[in-house]
Order: structure tokens, then C-alpha cells, then sequence
């Protein structure tokens, strides 16, 4: 029989690993439905906060531009005390090709960041109630906000 503490380290994983390609389909297996998103710090006036029809949507919106935004952990914590795991990780955006310009390179539209997501559990340790997510202040500031606006702009050049 798995532990609480492996339930939680295998829930984080999926969370982590949906990234990948967005599927929304993961996220409605292990949200609960008092689900709370915050993305982190406000200082970069992120979207949100999101309940988990709200995380739904926000992903739904992300895939109209990217095909995926894989996640590397580098670390899991798990915190049985707090029914909370930390980890730390990577990313790499992908963006559609049909909402790049056609004389850009790859280069163009590259975005690594680094992230730490705090994933709360239920008391079973199978449904996540709570992610705070801090975002990767300078990459976001510098890089993520322009190319999704850059990426948002090309979608309405393709209707």
C-alpha cells in the first residue's frame, strides 16, 4: 500500500508533468474542487488568483498559443506536517509555430524559467487544494510577458 507521502509525491509529479502539454484533463483528476491557484510574487501583477475552473480556463487560454510548457524538476520536498509539497523547478515554453512570424528564428521565441511551486494537499494526499507558484520575477518581466503578447497579437493576424 503507497503511503500519504508517496500519494503526495506522485500527485505532484502529474501536476508537474501536465505542464507538458497542458492537459487540463490531469488537472480534473487531481484538483479538488475547492481548488486555489496564486501565482507569486505580486509585484509582476500576475492573472489570477484561479479557482480550478479558473486554472481550467487559464490552460485552455495558454494552449491557443503553445503547444506545451514543460516543467524539470530539479527537487521535490515533501512536508508531511504541513501535507505540502515543495518543488523546485525549470521551463521552457513552446510556442505554436502558427503564432510565430514567419522570418523569426527559434531563438526568437525561447523563455527557460525557474520556479518554485508550494502544492497543497487534502488530507488524503490524492488531491492537491492549494498551488502557490512563484514565478520567475526577471524572465517573466523580461521575456514571458512580451512574447505572449507578441504570440496573443499574431493569433488575431491569423482569423
Amino acid at each position: 500500500m503507497e503511503s500519504k507521502k508517496e500519494t503526495r509525491l506522485r500527485i505532484a509529479r502529474r501536476f508537474i508533468d501536465h505542464f507538458a502539454k497542458l492537459e487540463i484533463d490531469i488537472l480534473h483528476t487531481i484538483l479538488a474542487d475547492e481548488y486555489h491557484h496564486q501565482f507569486a510574487p505580486a509585484s509582476l501583477d500576475p492573472p489570477g488568483p484561479f479557482d480550478k475552473q479558473g486554472l481550467l480556463d487559464h490552460h485552455i487560454a495558454l494552449r491557443e498559443v503553445m503547444v506545451g510548457f514543460p516543467v524539470t524538476a530539479k527537487e521535490y520536498i515533501d512536508s508531511e506536517s504541513e501535507s505540502c509539497v515543495t518543488v523546485w523547478a525549470t521551463s521552457r515554453v513552446q510556442f505554436r509555430d502558427d503564432v510565430k512570424g514567419p522570418d523569426d528564428s527559434e531563438a526568437d521565441w525561447a523563455y527557460e524559467g525557474e520556479y518554485i511551486f508550494l502544492i497543497s494537499f487534502d488530507a488524503t494526499g490524492e488531491r492537491i487544494v492549494r498551488t502557490v507558484e512563484f514565478l520567475d520575477s526577471k524572465q517573466t518581466a523580461d521575456r514571458l510577458v512580451g512574447l505572449m503578447e507578441r504570440a496573443r497579437e499574431n493569433t488575431g493576424r491569423l482569423s
